[in-house]
């Protein structure tokens, strides 16, 4: 599956994992403007754990505040980024796209 991870260092990370399975992720300093390794996995929770961990991530970074419209609060990514111990929202890319789908006003741009 792939999964979007939220506030990797201030970057929206989309990753290849399955859930409760432990993965790394490199990503190089030309790629994503800073060096990047996570090491963790994406944890099935449930809803109120989620909304705990996104109101962390909204707080430690307001620039964060448009994902607290994710409707399909159930995943999480513990582990580290570069080093640190994080708790981070993350989403499937399938309801990420299904929620932009579903979004009046919004605009599609397909390439």
């Amino acid at each position: 599956m792939r999964f979007m991870v939220y506030n990797v260092e201030g970057l929206t990370i989309p990753v290849d994992a399955e859930p409760g399975v432990p993965f790394t992720f490199h990503c190089p300093a030309e790629e994503c403007g800073r060096e990047l390794n996570m090491e963790g996995e994406i944890a099935g929770v449930f809803k109120e754990e989620f909304d705990r961990v996104l109101e962390e991530t909204i707080s430690s970074n307001p620039n964060f505040d448009p994902i607290s419209e994710i409707s399909v609060r159930k995943y999480v990514f513990r582990g580290t980024v570069n080093g640190v111990r994080v708790e981070l929202p993350a989403e499937s890319v399938e309801d990420f796209a299904q929620r932009f789908v579903e979004s009046s006003g919004s605009f599609i741009i397909l390439r």
